[in-house]
Formats: C-alpha cells, sequence, structure tokens
C-alpha cells in the first residue's frame, strides 16, 4: 500500500499525519490537512 501524503493548509508542507491526525510539523488539527493523490493515479483517471 502506498504511503497516502498530506498537504497541510496551515505550515504548506507536505506531511504524514501522526497517529492522532495532526500535522507534525505545526500541529494543525485533521480538518487543515488535505489528501494528496499520486500522479499515477490521475493519470490512470484521464485515461478512463
Amino acid at each position: 500500500m502506498k504511503e497516502q501524503k498530506y498537504l497541510c493548509k496551515v505550515c504548506g508542507q507536505m506531511i504524514r499525519p501522526t497517529p492522532a491526525g495532526t500535522c507534525p510539523l505545526c500541529g494543525a488539527p485533521r480538518e487543515m490537512l488535505v489528501l494528496q493523490r499520486d500522479r499515477d493515479d490521475e493519470e490512470n483517471d484521464l485515461k478512463k
């Protein structure tokens, strides 16, 4: 399984959330994290 990365809307960094679901860099809550899709996934969606 691929590692899911999130963009933190507070600090702007690509991160892997803590077990509690917060940003490990700035402590932003889960609501401020946006799941980033893999480029391969996006390309596969375009081919459909």
